[in-house]
């Protein structure tokens, strides 16, 4: 990671030009791409490793039931494991990161800006190679034993953009909720992570909650069909904009040692 230079605000690169604005926060995308391990390889593995077991399970249930078994849309297990692990991704991200970046003088705000433009770049790259997979898996039959990986109802089935943003909504958010919690233990470490824990339980139970005792779980079901798939990932950008705007407000009194 020492072969990246992150240089302070207002020095001159070597062609005498002051860094812009854009420059110094790029500096700190590829800070993070620096640790290829835990930026590109190890997500990488773990969704092929999840693939791969499930294609030796479902070809199990294929051979148990003569060829007759049909998994359908469901539920995705692909994503269903890789969106959990964008919390911890980004949770390591900022963490690993930080201190390095402060300690090359960039600035707390050249820091959040890049880190949450690495984010933008990891989910659009996973995006699309999950919407390109998906149409693999649709055009050899579930990769021939009736799978459904990422071909899934849940993260939309129909056209190229539609697909696209149903994964994209989906791991940005995951990234953006891990950045929190990445954010606030930089600041405010163990203590922060269970403080931030508790209280999102505790939004997510009160919120149940609600809509339990307004007996307004039909209203949330014809919502949810009415906005679609590629809707209800449109609707996802807006919390995960909330969650980047919390992080970025951890970050700025944040100090490698607190």
């Amino acid at each position: 990671m020492s072969a990246i230079a992150v240089a302070e605000p207002g020095a001159r690169t070597g062609g005498g030009r002051t860094p812009s604005g854009f420059d110094r926060v790029w500096r700190v995308v590829r800070l993070h791409y620096a640790n290829r391990m835990n930026a590109i390889i190890v997500p990488i593995n773990i969704t092929a490793f999840i693939v791969a077991v499930y294609l030796i399970v479902q070809g199990i249930i294929v051979f148990a039931t003569r060829d007759n078994a049909d998994s359908g849309q469901g539920l995705s297990p692909g994503l269903v494991y890789f969106l959990p692990y964008q919390i911890v991704f980004a949770v390591q991200a900022m963490n690993l990161t930080f201190g390095y970046a402060l300690g090359l003088s960039s600035t707390r705000r050249d820091f959040s800006l890049g880190t949450w433009l690495m984010f933008l770049i990891q989910s659009a790259a996973f995006s699309i190679a999950f919407t390109l997979l998906s149409y693999a898996e649709e055009w050899t039959g579930g990769w021939g034993l009736h799978a459904a990986i990422f071909h899934s109802a849940i993260y939309g089935t129909g056209g190229f953009g539609q697909r696209l943003l149903t994964f994209f909504g989906g791991i940005v958010l995951f990234q953006c909720i891990g950045s929190v919690f990445g954010a606030v233990f930089v600041r405010w470490r163990t203590t922060g992570m269970y403080v931030l824990g508790g209280a999102l339980v505790l939004l997510l139970l009160g919120t149940i909650a609600l809509i339990t005792f307004t007996e307004s779980w039909g209203a949330v079901g014809r919502w949810f069909v009415a906005v679609g798939p590629a809707g209800f990932a449109a609707w996802l950008l807006v919390p995960a904009a909330v969650f980047a705007v919390i992080g970025h407000l951890a970050l700025r009194r944040a100090t490698p040692k607190s």
